[in-house]
């Protein structure tokens, strides 16, 4: 795989729910700046009050804050605002997305109102003024960020709920306004949920193993081949017993997962046991584990491979379920599952593209940022050796999915079966915040080997699947077109144009049917040598016309 104008040190998500490329901060810059800049808010601050005593003098002076449970650390939102200016696709206004950010703290406490007058900024609680503030440039996000801390620091004075809040649901707030007046998948995720996105994006430290909970104790379900647990001789059916001298029985499911995790090379001792016999101690050394995303199944000289997400180990993963797969005998095609892929890894998906294809453009990305245009091509191997490929898709498939779909289409190298997918053509930054919550911005938009864009149109399949009362395969056979085909040159003005846009998603849009119907006819086509040798030839033309 080679990629031109690739960003080092940088990664790139995709998916439904939001997802990046991540960027680090230049912190010790940061740190200089805010420094700085807490002098210069100060000074606001004192030509602030001067302006309140002015236009507000029968405003009662503040009292002092009672003793506040937790402490907002304002560098969360230098951070968070550092890559708003920085990284999103187009320019933004932190004047309009901090005053939203800053509207956020309603969802706490709806008695709190925030007005911006020229270069004001005033916050009140149930109609008392709580603070009054110059506003920072546009562009300016230490000031921003330091203006938003301390208006959430006079607030919390008069609000007994925003006092009470712990400071992630602040950060919630906050973040979650400004990200509201940003695209559909630009969010930001708390700092409980992000280390879960984290552990099953990029993995964690473990030892390999599930659990099942079995009335009160645990028994061990699966164990995974060379990991520390498989290597300890651990099987399924054990009871654990005890973690790190901790009784297992009475904890519950969370507490057990953050016990068997750590960083990996760390040690772990299990106590563990069988029914009629002494238990085991058993010291562990943690390493890094990233759960597997792909399933491989094997009938009638077809392999079929399922891919549930796209995380750091999918293509090692896909790899060597292909190498598995073409030791059986007989393997005459394969089935590439990615029905409700939500997404994952940018590298992933351009590395799971270039397993099958040996040349060729696999996408681009475009955005404001130089680094954000990115051209991704394929290298010469082809895992699978040619062997004829369909590919399943619906309308949960959704960013990596679609990428691998339409680079897979595009090329001529498969056939895409199904329903239109979900069109979510667009790469996110993923911030990592000092309150290790996460941060996702739109970077760029996705273009297709065919100079189309995924964004809300997403990848129309060759063979739909999803149209009433049709052989899907049958106008094929026929005709050596499809519906999809015939109406692919919509694509030239869907971008632009919503009758157009409207028109083409329902050309083979999803409907309820059998899964295994898909299944079924991508089955028929890799059976068929000439009826797959004429959808490939059909994808190629219509590359062609919408070139």
């Amino acid at each position: 795989m080679r990629a031109v104008s690739l960003i080092r040190s940088r990664k790139a998500v995709l998916g439904m729910g939001g997802r990046r490329w991540a960027a680090p901060l230049r912190a010790g810059v940061y740190a200089l700046a805010l420094m700085t800049a807490f002098s210069g808010a100060q000074a606001r601050d004192t030509h602030s009050s001067t302006a309140a005593s002015q236009t507000a003098p029968h405003t009662a002076p503040a009292q002092p804050a009672p003793p506040q449970t937790t402490i907002v650390n304002e560098q969360v939102f230098g951070v968070a605002y550092s890559r708003l200016v920085e990284a999103y696709f187009t320019p933004v206004d932190l004047g309009r997305l901090g005053v939203d950010g800053l509207r956020g703290l309603r969802t706490i406490d709806p008695a709190v109102s925030v007005e911006r007058t020229g270069p004001i900024l005033r916050v009140y609680v149930s109609g008392s003024l709580a603070g009054e503030y110059a506003l920072p440039p546009t562009t300016d996000a230490v000031g921003w960020a330091a203006l938003t801390a301390r208006a959430i620091a006079a607030v919390r004075v008069r609000s007994t709920a925003l006092r009470s809040a712990p400071a992630e649901r602040l950060y919630q707030a906050v973040l979650d306004g400004v990200t509201g007046g940003l695209d559909s998948f630009s969010r930001y995720t708390g700092a409980q949920r992000a280390t879960r996105e984290r552990a099953q994006r990029d993995g964690y430290g473990g030892i390999g193993l599930t659990l099942t909970r079995m009335g009160d104790r645990y028994l061990v379900g699966d164990v995974l081949p060379r990991t520390p647990a498989f290597r300890a001789g651990i099987q399924p059916g054990d009871i654990l017993v005890a973690i790190d001298g901790a009784p297992a029985g009475p904890l519950d499911e969370s507490a057990i997962r953050d016990l068997l995790r750590g960083p990996s090379g760390s040690i772990v001792v299990l106590t563990v046991g069988k029914d009629g016999t002494l238990p085991r101690f058993l010291p562990l050394k943690r390493e890094r584990m990233v759960p597997n995303t792909v399933t491989l199944t094997v009938a009638e000289g077809i392999a079929v491979l399922k891919v549930d997400r796209f995380n750091a180990a999918t293509t090692a993963n896909l790899r060597e379920s292909l190498l598995l797969a073409r030791g059986t005998s007989g393997l005459r095609g394969i089935i590439l599952d990615l029905r409700g892929n939500p997404g994952g890894l940018l590298d992933q998906a351009v590395a799971v593209a270039d397993l099958f294809m040996t040349h060729g453009r696999i996408l681009t990305t475009e955005g404001r940022h130089p680094d954000s245009h990115q051209r991704f091509d394929a290298t010469p191997e082809d895992v699978a050796e040619g062997l004829p490929l369909a590919v399943l898709v619906d309308s949960r498939s959704a960013s990596s999915a679609e990428i691998v779909a339409a680079a897979l289409q595009d090329s001529g190298r498969g056939v895409v079966v199904g329903a239109t997918t979900y069109g979510k053509g667009s790469v996110q930054t993923v911030s990592r915040l000092p309150n290790d919550g996460e941060l996702f911005l739109t970077w760029s938009r996705i273009v297709t080997p065919a100079g189309y864009t995924l964004h809300r149109q997403g990848v129309l399949p060759v063979i739909c699947t999803s149209l009433d009362g049709a052989d899907p395969l049958d106008e094929l056979n026929r005709n050596g077109t499809t519906v999809t085909v015939q109406n692919a040159a919509l694509r030239t003005r869907a971008a632009e144009d919503e009758d157009t846009l409207a028109r083409l998603r329902a050309v083979c849009p999803w409907r309820e049917h059998e899964s295994s119907q898909d299944e079924s006819v991508a089955r028929r086509l890799l059976t068929h040598p000439d009826l797959y040798r004429r959808a490939v030839q059909t994808s190629g033309t219509t590359v062609a016309e919408r070139g």
